[in-house]
């Protein structure tokens, strides 16, 4: 207490003591009633007058605080196939029963997979295991005291950021759990295989095969379709061939979705058997979209149209010269010529008599007159001027579905000056911009006639377009979709099906299953419109779609390992699409058989801590109790209370004035 409030206080005292006197001795006749009021009076206006006067007091105390201990276990599946669950129970109890340890520290228990739970029964039932998250999370909830982070574990992470070189702020001692001897291991680590391959030819497999053996092994590699054999080959594996590549070829035989199964025989003594295996689908089509691209000049255009329409697998696209075009034996589906000139006459009439449908780019090398005399359903009047035109994109065009890729970004075309006349119906996807004036002029338009069809592009460096479509995006997929919609606008003609489905033939169960689909009208346009059902493995009750970025999906989870085949319908349509995947037994915390010792190693130094082993709970204990960071802080602490804080004072003015009015009215003085 200051100065100041002890002389208020004091004055307080006298005040209230001088008020009382007035009242009840001053020329007053002093009896024991007086003397008991005079009491109880002067308690009630003391305190009233040190409640307004709210003197503080100044406190101290020692604090002590222990380092935080926090003890995590691992409680995923992985150390159920290590079986080594005992063992991590055994270390746990170890330290929750030392008292040493209970004395220096506070203790703090969790288990751990995906995250951090604060259930200390150990179940072992975890899918996934992320230690980076775990120690992020434990950082955060430290204080600024350095608090150590045992984590008894086997160090396998199926998920997340790699924990190995992560930086913590507070020094992680794991305990490895599980046998350090590194056992010989045969692996399938990875498969290349197109999507699609057309039917009665053959796709290429290439498989890539690792071992971490010391002596000679021999084993054989099986390619199965449906259990039947389809491939096999003999591998050998040493401490001097540790890896195989194996490249084959397989008949694509039979139409629609074929699932394979590759697999290495394991040697004898093997343990980790779930990477011995690899399954891989193929789709199998009845044809594939062949494109011609004829030139004359060479341009950057034809390398970026031939990358886009391969950029789907069911088109093949050659760069024929058209000196070497002869448009009456080639099979293609669809033609793209490139800036024409004279020499396409021939071409170009067989394509007209024969309405074949194309695609006709124009630019700067173009010879109009020839051009104007070939067809007859577009002329141009060129005055040989060049110009960069810009694209405007018409939200009016409805031949087939694109959206806006930016265009109002992208560089301008190089074309002719010169205005453009249409004789027959078409439709405008692009306009063409010249500085800021819309000319009217069609830059991509899009026309029919009887059963042909055609589309016209008024400008050259479309590659341009591709490379600002990257930039934008970081990746060429918007762009290269948007350019084989003009292709697929070309190609259906011929098509049949009116419904696509994309869906992975393979996937790993307890893995989200996706399926979407593409719907399209009687005029083979996207629709988005209808009630699509899907029926799995011929069951009654349907699954519904639903629409999501302009295509119908759904998510199907937690199937069982299996084949599955399901069917797509529109409900209220005779229209109806099927397809087969399979779900494959797999858990990502069994495919180690080892402790991940490198890694566990790599973050105790990283972060000033040390590994220990499944055997070393006196060797950690001793390092926790004699390391010198892990202080016991002792702080003092000063601490001021306000007299207005004492509810007991306001408890003895309400206690006195209330005594002083029963004694008055018992009395009868009120």
């Amino acid at each position: 207490m200051n100065t100041m409030s002890l002389f208020m206080s004091v004055l307080a005292l006298l005040i209230a003591a001088f008020i009382v006197y007035y009242q009840y001795f001053y020329k007053q006749k002093i009896n024991n009633d007086s003397k008991v009021l005079s009491i109880l009076r002067f308690i009630s206006l003391f305190c009233i007058l040190l409640l307004l006067i709210n003197p503080k007091f100044e406190e101290n105390y020692t604090e002590v605080k222990k380092p935080n201990l926090f003890l995590g276990a691992d409680n995923s599946k992985s150390i159920t196939y290590l079986e080594r669950e005992d063992k991590v129970k055994e270390f746990r109890q170890s330290f929750l029963n030392d008292q040493e340890l209970i004395d220096k520290f506070d203790l703090k228990v969790f288990n751990f997979g995906s995250g951090i739970t604060t259930d200390t029964t150990l179940s072992f039932d975890e899918n996934q295991t992320d230690i980076h998250k775990v120690v992020d999370g434990l950082n955060a909830l430290s204080s600024d005291q350095p608090s150590p982070i045992v984590l008894i574990t086997d160090g396998n992470q199926t998920f997340g950021n790699n924990y190995a070189y992560m930086l913590s702020k507070n020094p992680v001692f794991p305990i490895i759990i599980g046998d350090t001897i590194v056992h010989s291991d045969l692996e399938i680590s990875r498969v290349n295989v197109n999507a699609y391959a057309s039917l009665d030819n053959k796709f290429q497999v290439e498989l890539f095969l690792n071992s971490n053996v010391e002596a000679r092994i021999k084993t054989k590699l099986l390619v199965e379709r449906n259990g039947l054999e389809m491939y096999s080959s003999p591998v050998s594996f040493s401490k001097e061939k540790k890896s195989a590549y194996v490249s084959f070829y397989l008949a694509a035989d039979t139409v629609g979705m074929q699932l394979y199964k590759a697999r290495l025989i394991p040697f004898e003594g093997e343990r980790n058997l779930q990477n011995n295996s690899y399954n891989f689908g193929v789709e199998i089509l009845d044809e594939q979209t062949e494109v011609a691209i004829v030139y004359k000049v060479l341009h950057p255009d034809l390398g970026m149209f031939k990358r886009s329409i391969e950029s789907n697998k069911q088109r093949k696209a050659s760069l024929i010269p058209i000196s070497e075009f002869d448009a009456t034996s080639n099979d293609a589906s669809v033609v793209l010529l490139y800036q024409p000139d004279a020499s396409f006459e021939s071409a170009m009439k067989v394509l007209e008599e024969k309405e074949l449908n194309y695609l006709l780019v124009t630019g700067s090398h173009t010879d109009w007159n020839f051009l104007n005399t070939v067809q007859n359903k577009f002329s141009k009047k060129t005055s040989g001027i060049i110009e960069n035109v810009f694209p405007l994109f018409q939200n009016e065009f409805n031949l087939f579905y694109t959206e806006d890729l930016g265009y109002e970004n992208f560089p301008p075309l190089v074309t002719s000056f010169g205005e453009i006349e249409f004789i027959a119906k078409h439709e405008v996807l692009l306009s063409q911009r010249i500085n800021d004036v819309n000319t009217g002029f069609p830059l991509l338009t899009a026309f029919s006639e009887n059963n042909a069809k055609r589309i016209v592009l008024f400008g050259e460096n479309m590659w341009k377009w591709r490379a600002q479509s990257f930039s934008d995006e970081k990746s060429f997929e918007k762009f290269d979709l948007f350019f084989n919609s003009l292709m697929q606008y070309l190609q259906l003609s011929d098509r049949n099906q009116n419904m696509d489905l994309f869906y992975e033939p393979v996937y790993n169960a307890n893995e989200s299953i996706k399926i979407q689909v593409k719907n399209y009208d009687s005029n083979l346009n996207v629709e988005l419109n209808s009630k699509l059902s899907l029926q799995l493995n011929d069951s009654v009750a349907g699954i519904p779609f639903y629409i999501k970025n302009n295509v119908y999906e759904l998510e199907i989870n937690n199937l069982v390992a299996g084949r599955y085949k399901f069917a797509v319908e529109e409900l209220g349509a005779d229209k109806k699409q099927y397809g087969t995947f399979l779900v494959v037994p797999f858990s990502s915390e069994q495919e180690s058989q080892s402790p991940n010792r490198n890694d566990l190693e790599r973050l105790a130094r990283q972060s000033k801590g040390m590994e220990f082993y499944e055997d070393q709970f006196e060797g950690i204990k001793t390092e926790l109790l004699k390391n010198p960071t892990f202080k016991t802080v002792q702080k003092e602490r000063n601490n001021l209370i306000s007299l207005i804080d004492w509810k007991w004072l306001l408890g003895l003015i309400v206690l006195s004035l209330s005594l002083e009015w029963l004694l008055r009215k018992y009395r009868g003085m009120i």
